[in-house]
C-alpha cells in the first residue's frame, strides 16, 4: 500500500480548474475540487499541496476530490501525458511524470467505483 506522502505527491501532478473558478468549501477541501460533491473523511482524495500567487507572497492550500473524479482526472492526464511524451513512447518506465499518473490511477481505483457518465 501506497504511503499517504506518495499517493499526495502523485496527485499533485494532476492540473486543477483555475482557483478563481471554484466555491469556497472547494478550495477548503470541504467539497470534491472537481465537481463540488461533499467529501468525508473516508471518500476524500488528497491532491497534494498546492501553491498560490498572491499580493505579498504565496499561499499553499490543499484541495481534495472525491474518488471517482480523482481516477477520472489521473486516467485523462494519463492518456494526455503518454500521447505526446517522447520517453512514454520509447520506456515508459523511465518517466518520472508517467509513473506519477500511474500511481495516482491506482490509488484513485482503490475502493473506487466509478458511476455511469451522466452526460454532464
Amino acid at each position: 500500500m501506497p504511503s499517504d506522502t506518495a499517493s499526495a505527491n502523485a496527485f499533485a501532478l494532476l492540473p486543477l480548474p483555475e482557483v478563481s473558478a471554484l466555491s469556497q468549501n472547494q478550495v477548503r477541501g470541504i467539497t470534491c475540487v472537481f465537481d463540488g460533491v461533499g467529501l468525508s473523511p473516508g471518500s476524500a482524495v488528497d491532491l497534494g499541496e498546492r501553491s498560490l500567487r498572491r499580493v505579498g507572497g504565496r499561499v499553499s492550500w490543499f484541495p481534495r476530490a472525491c474518488r471517482p473524479c480523482a481516477l477520472r482526472w489521473a486516467m485523462d492526464a494519463l492518456v494526455d501525458h503518454s500521447r505526446l511524451c517522447e520517453q512514454c513512447v520509447d520506456d515508459s518506465s523511465l518517466c518520472p511524470e508517467g509513473a506519477g499518473f500511474v500511481r495516482a490511477v491506482r490509488e484513485a481505483r482503490r475502493g473506487s467505483v466509478l458511476a455511469p457518465d451522466s452526460g454532464a
